[in-house]
């Protein structure tokens, strides 16, 4: 199998995490780096052995050698390379959240359609032991009808700094950046049912008050201008609903944690928990765990290679992250409009 050479636009932070993985193997190359900053492209490559640099995605999508590209830009940088890049040809894997908007995760859905291109989004955790025993315990049924659930990721002081807290570059706040993390583990468990409605409350106020404390991630209060709080209440096409919460920062040590309640038994993802009736006693059943983890971000990039060389499916489709941004942005329309809103997924 000839190696996937892949092109990596933006080189950030996440891209560094990318690449140290991608050193492992030999089976993709990066042949191109992109950065609007010369310098860390071409600190980049110089580091990685990456031939290519430039200043300029579009310059990058014309490089005949690449296959496809990894798109490590902040949030709101997602779209514009995405759907250019599967119009140039070249498959696409970028990283969470799909995007900022629900318009431009919709139009990122449809440019992936359009194509037949792969158009992966990178949420890691799916390749974990733990995430891959709790599909597959819910899609056997075990679990009966899922009626409830709760997705939460929170953080009692975790601010992060630079372009996450910008509205310009990032467009939002925790709501996207850990927040995608757990609407994604707990929608993949109850199979992606359709929201239909949204209510939820979303505002930065401590983050504007409160410095950091030492030893504390470290923020510019003056810099946030997006959310650091936001909790919804999400119903279902199928009758089910959802609570999401998710916090940068409060005045609590924790907002619990994800969650589904079935017809025949519950699960709980931390640690992993079954909670069922059976002999006339509460029953609860903990899975053996399984060997460590490999390296989350390579097998993401092996599995998203696989794909292409295959010729089969994203293993992250785009049509499923689309509902983490329908989600996404009802709550901060209901928000801004004080009452719940109703949503719908895109047809694409």
């Amino acid at each position: 199998m000839k190696p996937l050479k892949i092109g990596l636009i933006g080189t950030g932070g996440i891209a560094q995490t990318h690449m140290r993985a991608l050193a492992k193997t030999d089976q993709i190359q990066v042949v191109a780096c992109c950065d609007l900053v010369e310098e860390k492209a071409q600190r980049t490559a110089t580091t990685y052995g990456v031939p290519k640099v430039t200043t300029d995605y579009h310059e990058l999508l014309e490089m005949d050698e690449i296959e496809a590209v990894s798109i490590c830009t902040w949030n709101q940088a997602h779209c514009a390379p995405a759907v250019d890049a599967l119009h140039a040809g070249k498959h696409v894997l970028v990283e969470k959240p799909m995007a900022a908007t629900l318009v431009d995760a919709t139009a990122m859905t449809k440019a992936a359609k359009e194509t037949g291109l792969v158009l992966m989004v990178g949420v890691q955790p799916r390749f974990g032991f733990a995430r891959r025993t709790a599909k597959a315990i819910a899609e056997s049924g075990a679990l009966g009808d899922i009626y409830y659930a709760e997705a939460v990721a929170c953080r009692r002081c975790g601010i992060p700094g630079g372009s996450f807290i910008r509205k310009e570059t990032a467009g939002i706040g925790t709501v996207a950046d850990i927040g995608v993390y757990a609407l994604d583990e707990v929608l993949h468990i109850m199979g992606h049912p359709k929201p239909i409605a949204v209510s939820g409350i979303a505002n930065n106020i401590l983050g504007k008050t409160h410095h950091p404390v030492e030893g504390s991630w470290k923020w510019v209060p003056e810099d946030l201008s997006v959310e650091d709080f936001g909790v919804a209440s999400v119903r279902f096409e199928n009758g089910a609903l959802m609570v999401f919460k998710t916090s940068w920062i409060m005045h609590m040590d924790s907002l619990g944690g994800n969650l589904v309640l079935g017809t025949k038994a519950g699960m709980k993802m931390n640690p992993l928990t079954i909670f069922t009736h059976q002999y006339e006693r509460m029953i609860d059943i903990t899975p053996q765990p399984g060997s460590k983890d490999d390296d989350l971000f390579l097998a993401k990039n092996m599995a998203f290679a696989e794909a292409i060389w295959e010729g089969k499916p994203s293993p992250i489709p785009a049509h499923e992250m689309l509902i983490t941004n329908v989600i996404i942005q009802g709550l901060i329309d209901s928000a801004a409009a004080g009452h719940e809103v109703a949503v719908s997924v895109p047809e694409v």
